[in-house]
């Protein structure tokens, strides 16, 4: 036997012995006990009554079965075509939105940039201004007084004299 056979066999024997300790586990349990007998009593009943009705009437069991078949592919292929409508539904949807968020995003790029420029000369502006208060100081050794404080210096050095 190969190795892979051994470990398959481990395996499945694992299993089944995990699952007989989970379900006998399970089984301590009075309310476990009660439904698991319940639910194995209603598989035996609806197995028992399947194969009954079959043996009964088969050709009418066979005619029940193929109606319900029919029934259950009809409604599979409505299942299946309205399935296909809200899937072209949602990707007409989503082919209008992503234009519009395309839309969207350029105009924000553009905002961006315009912005961006906008920015850029307000700031060398500032420099400019800052440049000039600079240099305007620099040429004077005094600093420049409003036109209104020389008057009033003025009038103050005609009063003292």
């Amino acid at each position: 036997m190969s190795n892979a056979t051994k470990q398959g066999n481990k395996i499945v024997t694992g299993l089944v012995i995990g699952s007989v300790i989970g379900v006998t586990v399970s089984l301590i349990d009075p309310a476990t006990r009660r439904r698991t007998i319940q639910k194995v009593e209603h598989v035996k009943d609806t197995g028992t009554r399947f194969v009954q009705n079959y043996k009964e009437n088969p050709d009418e069991f066979k005619s029940n079965f193929k109606d319900r078949m029919s029934i259950s592919a009809d409604t599979i292929k409505e299942i299946a075509t309205e399935t296909q409508g809200l899937y072209k539904q949602i990707q007409s949807t989503l082919k209008e939105r992503s234009k519009d968020l395309k839309e969207i995003s350029d105009d924000f790029k553009q905002l961006y940039f315009q912005t961006m420029n906008q920015y850029k000369r307000i700031t060398k502006k500032i420099i400019m201004t800052k440049d000039q208060i600079i240099e305007s100081s620099d040429l004077e050794e005094k600093p420049q007084l409003p036109a209104t404080a020389d008057r009033e210096v003025m009038k103050t050095d005609t009063v003292l004299s």
